[in-house]
């Protein structure tokens, strides 16, 4: 059996407690398994002590928020876990993200440690060093739960700002709780972990496994951007239950499935689900929906094949976003705040035991976003605005309506509009913009940004010249967003269009022109041969060698496929880093002859065809 160094908490009450309960009963299990090793779950709890100790030992208070800076990795699960045995919060922190997002939410979170490691990036001073050392024997840890704060998430803010999300253990357990009934999870489960790092759905695929004492499979950053891939990792792997981003997840209902592998169940959710399985798949489907600020999903339901459709409201209904959660209280209300009668839209507020603290450092937005529940009887109760209109169905479930304000998402990302424009405003050269969502047959929903030039540059096509090339707006947009608030298309605009109110005339805004290619014509073999590639992909007629791909329609999904071609076409190992580093036709050609003037070809094991490939219908 399992030594504990000091005993833990009874009765459990926190997050970790539940590991550590699932370490007691399952020590020899596997517990997270990737790419070059795995981990038992008495290795994890011994490494996540040790971490807990050092944490403490450098003089950070229980209850303090620790920023984890790690990519997706059996380390960062180790890393979070350490954090919530110290009794304190995780931030989650991509290495990935621009370096100014980075230090401010560190900054506005009030961080007291950051935890990193060597193969992310420089460990800064001052920065704890996540290692395989055991520490501090004689250290005890304290007990923290329920009420105390267990993480942060940061989700866009229409001020251009980011807010934190303040999520407490008991908002945290009600969730792992309701996903290990609802989806019968068991310690012979295998879960995959391949969501956004920082999107709280992430959790959602880490904390409800190992309080079971199933094993986590992490997936590589190439596979989880490709739905091939992605499906033969699935089936390769095991994985019982798998949460897909939406975008991956529609591809792959489509897909060609072998009857009989262990997947029983594939999740999903954050944007608008567009798809109905067929009835041939071998596992059972499920829409979730929820904000960040009530912990992960709210709602949820298993999504029927579309001749099982009966609901009254017609055959084109979307899929619903299914019925409350165990712990949610979902409420349809008018401007009024009174209930809406079924099937009539209101806006979505949420009650109950999902409800979050609110936003850290943030007490009027909070006071504006959270208010009394007046449905409730239990003392302080709150309801969370979410901003999301829905009608209630005769089954019970919910169709969603979209939004009542300027928040979108693309591919499962959630974008504040405003964030985006005001961020493009701090351009010195740009005067005014404002961002837009459009639908692309091939891209999908793209951003597209319209910016006019600071007043008092020239009238007409000198003031135009006044601003920025697209790539440098681009450029500077990912300097201070993620690179998925990026748009995918700039229009420059003398001025924007206003209505008679003073506001922007959305309506006025003109359709973004094809990018015809500006530079010179693709000369070398790899040149041309991986334009016919982009051409291909992107179902463009033609490209020029200098055309940068993320700025003619491209973005991280349709990479992909890119560098997958590449990779079979020239047998030479590329990752989706080096497209997003040279995104031009010139410079992934260049890259390409290098590594094979370098003798760095190969021949990628995924090139042997699967026995049963992705076949879009």
């Amino acid at each position: 059996m399992l030594q504990h160094p000091r005993p833990y908490p009874e009765p459990c009450f926190g997050v970790h407690d539940q590991v550590l309960a699932a370490a007691l009963a399952y020590p020899r299990s596997i517990a997270i398994r990737e790419d070059g090793g795995e981990i038992s779950y008495r290795q994890l709890e011994r490494r996540a002590t040790a971490l807990a100790r050092r944490l403490m030992y450098a003089g950070i208070p229980p209850g303090s928020v620790v920023a984890v800076r790690m990519r997706r990795s059996t380390d960062q699960v180790i890393a979070l876990l350490g954090v919530l045995l110290a009794g304190c919060a995780f931030l989650v922190i991509d290495p990935d993200d621009p370096e100014e997002r980075r230090a401010f939410m560190i900054a506005d979170s009030g961080a007291a440690g950051v935890v990193a490691r060597e193969a992310d990036g420089e460990v800064a001073p001052g920065e704890i060093r996540l290692d395989d050392e055991e520490f501090g024997r004689g250290i005890n840890l304290p007990a923290r739960g329920g009420a105390d704060l267990a993480y942060v998430v940061y989700t866009s803010g229409t001020t251009g700002v980011p807010n934190g999300v303040e999520i407490t253990h008991d908002n945290l357990l009600n969730f792992m709780q309701w996903t290990i009934r609802a989806f019968a999870v068991t310690s012979q489960d295998r879960a995959g972990y391949a969501m956004g790092l920082t999107f709280d759905a992430a959790q959602s695929e880490i904390w409800p496994y190992l309080a079971s004492g199933a094993s986590i499979e992490i997936v590589d950053p190439m596979t989880r951007t490709s739905a091939e891939l992605l499906q033969r990792w699935l089936i390769e792997r095991a994985i019982t239950i798998g949460t897909i981003p939406m975008a991956l997840a529609e591809q792959l209902l489509s897909a060609s499935w072998p009857q009989g592998i262990p997947l029983r169940l594939m999740l999903t959710g954050g944007d608008v689900l567009r798809a109905f399985p067929r009835a041939s798949l071998p596992f059972e489907f499920v829409n979730n929906y929820g904000p960040s600020e009530c912990t992960i999903a709210v709602t949820s339901g298993r999504v029927p094949v579309r001749g099982e459709m009966t609901d009254a409201d017609g055959p084109d209904l979307l899929p619903t976003i299914g019925a409350p959660i165990d712990g949610a209280d979902i409420h349809l209300l008018d401007d009024d705040m009174q209930p809406v009668p079924d099937g009539a839209e209101g806006e979505i507020w949420i009650g109950g035991r999902c409800v979050g603290r609110g936003y850290r450092h943030r007490p009027q937005l909070t006071a504006a976003k959270f208010l009394p529940d007046p449905f409730s009887i239990r003392p302080n109760a709150r309801l969370y605005r979410t901003g999301d209109r829905a009608r209630r169905l005769a089954s019970g479930e919910f169709a969603f309506c979209g939004r009542t304000d300027s928040q979108t998402k693309i591919r499962g990302v959630r974008i504040e509009l405003d964030e985006v424009a005001v961020c493009l405003q701090r351009h010195p050269s740009v005067g005014a913009a404002v961002v837009t969502v459009r639908e692309h047959a091939v891209s999908g929903r793209q951003l597209i940004a319209y910016v006019a030039p600071v007043p008092g540059r020239g009238e007409g096509d000198a003031g135009l010249a006044s601003l920025p090339s697209a790539e440098e707006m681009r450029n500077f947009v990912e300097r201070h967003l993620p690179r998925s608030h990026a748009p995918a298309h700039f229009v420059p605009l003398a001025a924007l269009p206003m209505t008679r109110n003073g506001k922007v005339d959305l309506e006025a805004l003109p359709a973004p022109e094809p990018i015809a290619p500006a530079g010179r014509r693709p000369q070398t073999e790899t040149e041309m041969a991986v334009a016919e590639i982009v051409c291909d992909i992107l179902e463009l007629d033609d490209v020029s060698a200098d055309d940068d791909f993320f700025l003619i329609g491209g973005h991280s999904l349709l990479a992909t496929q890119v560098v997958i071609q590449s990779r079979e076409a020239f047998g030479v190992e590329l990752t989706l880093r080096d497209l997003f580093e040279t995104p031009t036709i010139e410079g992934l050609a260049a890259e390409i002859d290098a590594r094979l003037a370098q003798g760095r070809g190969f021949v990628p094991a995924m090139e042997a065809p699967p026995q049963q490939g992705l076949e879009l219908r």
